[in-house]
């Protein structure tokens, strides 16, 4: 018996697991010409043929007749993400947007919005620097204190925060607008050590600076415009984690002297890189490039480019297990979550986990699966919403 397969979701699908349609074939042991006249209407697509592609994408065939949401969503502001391969950056807007129709299939609660619209220039520091402030008390950050936890904080603003199981280049994060919802994708600490708490969070700051700073703009389209956006959106972060005032009183009550073993012990409160700290100081005026270039040198000789002194301990998001856990109570939400979409479980534990092991575990699943597919864990009965 044939069977009607939507292509528009297969696309999805494909793109969201990282693969081309030729290696998609590939998997499903098929010739790319055949395919590609399958999934055109072309060719019929009988139950076996059907059944086999929903495990290649670990989802089942009622998901695979459904015509895709039509998510309006924007580019990611990449920088402009020249050196983050294409594919990985189209495979992470594609996981994205399965998400967000995910969740709104099996009607999450959403985060309320309180996201501050910037109305300011941006080319005036003054104006991000007062900006930044207003955000920190729409997150309820405390005035002139750290940051407790950034990515508690862009929850609470009405972001929504997912891992990513690996860098985009150079990059450790990226967001969109999808629907009007603010999305920021950012790496979880690998099994190795991975990712540290202070860069995660200066990441997850400076894709806040973009979500809010850069809400009406395109992304860049020449390296100029890149540069200039980038450079607004780290004036954001530093300003956001390390209020001025605030930040210069802290290094007077320890003397006032910028030297390595003083911004160690400011990083103890701050959460913030020591590397981080010197480029703030030199947005503050406090040091100069000579001052800054002679840190730097000091930090190369000790090893702190790779291993800072003052462990920052790794955040994670928590809206998607509390919103999972109200929407389905009883055990294992994520799995019964899953079975009302059509969906492998892996993909909402690829959502909602922060857990340094997860790229060994279920991110492996969907994303290294073989040619066969795999049929644990999927109902191939469960009706989509």
């Amino acid at each position: 018996m044939n069977v009607y397969l939507d292509y528009g979701r297969i696309q999805r699908m494909r793109t969201a697991h990282g693969l081309t349609q030729a290696e998609l074939a590939e998997r499903l042991n098929l010739p790319a010409s055949a395919f590609s006249r399958m999934l055109s209407g072309h060719l019929p697509i009988d139950d076996a043929d059907a059944q086999r592609l929903a495990e290649a994408l670990a989802c089942n065939v009622c998901l695979l007749n459904r015509p895709t949401s039509d998510l309006l969503h924007t580019r990611p502001w990449l920088r402009a993400y020249a050196d983050a391969p294409k594919k990985t950056v189209e495979q992470y807007v594609a996981d994205t947007l399965l998400a967000l129709e995910s969740f709104e299939d099996v009607r999450l609660k959403r985060l309320p919005e309180r996201l501050p619209a910037f109305t300011g220039d941006l080319n005036d520091d003054y104006e991000i620097e007062e900006f930044a402030a207003e955000v920190r008390e729409a997150a309820d950050v405390p005035p002139g204190q750290a940051v407790p936890n950034a990515t508690r904080a862009a929850e609470r603003l009405g972001c929504l925060v997912l891992p990513m199981d690996n860098e985009l280049g150079k990059h450790l994060g990226m967001s969109l607008f999808v629907d009007g919802v603010p999305v920021i994708r950012v790496s979880r600490p690998s099994a190795g050590g991975g990712v540290p708490g202070d860069r995660q969070r200066h990441t997850l700051s400076h894709e806040l600076g973009h979500v809010t700073l850069h809400a009406s703009c395109p992304p860049p389209e020449t390296a100029d415009q890149a540069k200039a956006i980038e450079k607004q959106a780290h004036r954001f972060a530093g300003a956001f984690l390390l209020p001025g005032d605030a930040f210069l009183a802290d290094l007077d009550e320890l003397g006032g002297r910028v030297t390595l073993a003083t911004l160690a012990r400011l990083k103890e409160r701050w959460g913030v890189a020591v590397k981080a700290m010197v480029v703030r100081l030199q947005q503050l005026h406090r040091i100069d490039m000579d001052q800054a270039r002679s840190l730097y040198k000091q930090i190369s000789a000790r090893g702190w480019n790779k291993d800072e002194p003052v462990e920052v301990g790794n955040e994670r998001a928590i809206w998607l297990i509390k919103a999972l856990l109200q929407r389905f109570p009883g055990d294992d939400p994520n799995a019964q979550a899953a079975e009302r979409v059509g969906l492998h479980r892996s993909y909402f534990d690829d959502w909602s986990n922060w857990d340094p092991n997860a790229d060994a575990t279920v991110i492996q699943f969907r994303r290294k699966a073989d040619s066969r597919g795999s049929r644990s864990g999927i109902s191939r009965n469960a009706t989509p919403l």
